[in-house]
């Protein structure tokens, strides 16, 4: 069987991309392959943070429990999931606007999510990651969304694996 590595970066303030980003990983080892986690960092200023209670106390948390992206996560990662609130796109924005445009990530695959309005949040991330020359893998809507992010989790792992045993 082929080993499959799942980077899942996400922006959350509010645990809501994080919940999204926790169960895609869910899937993702239920499929047998290595989830890594990468929480992408805030661009507001730290005294915008503050003014927010429930922001700062999650952040704080989080900041304990995850990594920032670091620049070779998406190079080795077979497939990078990338999870964003549906208000606030910017942070993962940016940070897919980082990525190499060099045609060295042309063959893995790009999951791009959100918790809320999809159609509007995504569209400029689907912009920059077509930019990458990444393969794009969309949630399609469903029901429970946790659920429907787990079995994503699982069938992008089948998916990779099946490319990477072609050869592809």
């Amino acid at each position: 069987m082929e080993t499959i590595s799942v980077v899942i970066a996400f922006y959350s303030r509010y645990c809501e991309s994080e919940k999204l980003a926790l169960s895609v990983g869910l899937g993702v080892l239920q499929a047998r392959a290595t989830p890594r986690f990468r929480r992408i960092p805030d661009l507001a200023d730290q005294s915008v943070i503050d003014a927010d209670e429930t922001w700062k106390n999650n952040l704080r948390r989080m900041k304990i429990e995850y990594v920032a992206p670091r620049p070779g996560d998406p190079k080795l990662a077979d497939v990078l999931v990338l999870v964003t609130p549906g208000d606030e796109t910017v942070e993962v924005l940016r940070f897919v606007e980082s990525l190499t445009k060099d045609g060295s990530l042309a063959v893995k695959i790009a999951a791009p999510m959100a918790t809320r309005n999809p159609d509007k949040a995504l569209a400029p991330i689907y912009a920059a990651v077509a930019r990458t020359g990444m393969t794009m893998v969309p949630l399609l809507p469903s029901g429970d969304a946790a659920d429907a992010a787990r079995a994503h989790g699982t069938a992008l792992v089948h998916i990779a694996r099946a490319l990477k045993s072609s050869g592809s």
